[in-house]
C-alpha cells in the first residue's frame, strides 16, 4: 500500500476514533441522567430509552475496538492484508471500510455466503 494512502486511512481511522469516543461519552452521560421514577409509563419509557442507549454504546465500543485493532495493525506493518489468505485487501474496500480484516472473497467465506 502506498504511504500516502496508508496515511489517509490512518487519519480517517483517528477521526472515526475521536467521533466514536465523543459519541460514547455523550450517550453515557445521557444514560446517567435518565431517572427511573414516576408512574409505570415513565418507568417504561426510561427503561426503553436506556436499553436503546446501551445497544448504541455496545455497537460504538465494538467499532472502537475494530478501529484500535486497525491502528495497531498499521503500527505492526500488516494493515490492509487479509487475515485469511494474506493477500492485500483491495484499496477501494479499505477506503470504504478502513477496519476491513478480509478481502472481498474471504469475507464472503467468513459470512458463509460461499
Amino acid at each position: 500500500m502506498e504511504a500516502s494512502v496508508l496515511q489517509e486511512l490512518k487519519e480517517r481511522l483517528l477521526y472515526l476514533k475521536h467521533e466514536i469516543m465523543s459519541r460514547i461519552k455523550e450517550n453515557t452521560d445521557k444514560v446517567n441522567k435518565i431517572m427511573i421514577r414516576g408512574d409505570e409509563g415513565d418507568f417504561s419509557d426510561a427503561v426503553y430509552t436506556k436499553d436503546i442507549l446501551y445497544d448504541l454504546l455496545e455497537k460504538d465500543r465494538q467499532h472502537l475496538r475494530e478501529i484500535e485493532e486497525s491502528l495497531y495493525s498499521i503500527e505492526k506493518g500488516d494493515y490492509g492484508r487479509c487475515r485469511m489468505c494474506g493477500k492485500d485487501i483491495e484499496i477501494e474496500r479499505m477506503k470504504a471500510k478502513p477496519t476491513a480484516k478480509y478481502c472481498i472473497k474471504c469475507r464472503a467465506v467468513v459470512e458463509g455466503k460461499r
